[in-house]
C-alpha cells in the first residue's frame, strides 16, 4: 500500500489552506486525491505523486500565472495530460 499523509499535513507542506485544497480539487486544478471512506465520511489522502503536483501548482501560481494555466503547466510538467 502507498503512503499516503492527511489534508492537514499536506497543507502545512504546502502553504495552501485546506479549503483552497479541496477546492482545487473540485474544480479540477490538481490531481484528485485519494478518497478513504470510512461510515458515511470520505477522507482525502494524498500520495507523493499529489504532493509533487501540488508543488509544481504553487510554484507556477508563485509566478503570477492564473489557476487555470497553473493547473495546466503542472500537469504538463509531470507528464501527464489528463487530470
Amino acid at each position: 500500500m502507498e503512503y499516503t499523509i492527511s489534508i492537514s499535513d499536506v497543507s502545512k507542506l504546502t502553504g495552501f489552506t485546506q479549503r483552497q485544497l479541496r477546492g482545487f480539487h473540485a474544480r479540477g486544478y490538481t490531481l484528485t486525491p485519494y478518497l478513504v471512506t470510512c461510515g458515511s465520511i470520505s477522507y482525502r489522502r494524498y500520495a507523493k505523486k499529489h504532493l509533487e503536483n501540488l508543488k509544481l501548482f504553487k510554484g507556477f501560481l508563485d509566478e503570477g500565472f492564473t489557476l487555470s494555466v497553473a493547473s495546466q503547466k503542472a500537469f504538463e510538467s509531470q507528464g501527464k495530460e489528463e487530470k
